[in-house]
C-alpha cells in the first residue's frame, strides 16, 4: 500500500462494502486515488466478464477516495461511466481517480480503469460536500 490519507483509513473501518467487493487500496491521497480489485467468480457474468456494476464499483470507489481526500465526507452528486472494453475472470482490475477540480463544497473526478493494463473504463463524477458535525 502507498500513501492513504488518515481521514481515508479512518472511513474504511466503516465501510463493509469495501471488503466485501473485495478492494485493494493502493494509494488515496492529494486528490488522486488507486483502487483495485481481482476478478472473481462472484463478479462475473455468464460469459464470464467482469458485470457492468463491477467495473462501475471499482471506479466509484476510487472517485470517493480522491474526493474526500481534499473534501472529506463528500458524496456522489452525479456520475457517468463509458465501458470501454471487457475485462475477464481472473484480471486485475485498477481504478486511477484524479481530481481535475475542486473547490471547497465540490469536486470533479476523472477516473480511468484498466485490466491488467488495458483500459476498459472511464468515469466522471462530481462530488459535493455533506453537512456532517
Amino acid at each position: 500500500m502507498g500513501t492513504v490519507d488518515p481521514f481515508i483509513l479512518g472511513v474504511l473501518e466503516n465501510e463493509p462494502s469495501f471488503a466485501w467487493f473485495g478492494f485493494t487500496i493502493e494509494e488515496a491521497t492529494e486528490g488522486r486515488a488507486v483502487v483495485s480489485l481481482i476478478v472473481g467468480p462472484g463478479h462475473v457474468n455468464a460469459n464470464e466478464m467482469a458485470h457492468g456494476a463491477i467495473i462501475f464499483a471499482v471506479a466509484d470507489q476510487a472517485f470517493a477516495m480522491a474526493a474526500n481526500t481534499l473534501i472529506p465526507h463528500a458524496a456522489t452528486g452525479d456520475a457517468q461511466i463509458h465501458y470501454i472494453a471487457p475485462s475477464r475472470l481472473g484480471q486485475r482490475l485498477e481504478a486511477t481517480g484524479r481530481v481535475s477540480w475542486a473547490d471547497d463544497r465540490r469536486a470533479i473526478v476523472d477516473v480511468t480503469v484498466t485490466a491488467d493494463g488495458a483500459v476498459v473504463a472511464t468515469y466522471r463524477g462530481m462530488a459535493r460536500a455533506t453537512r456532517r458535525p
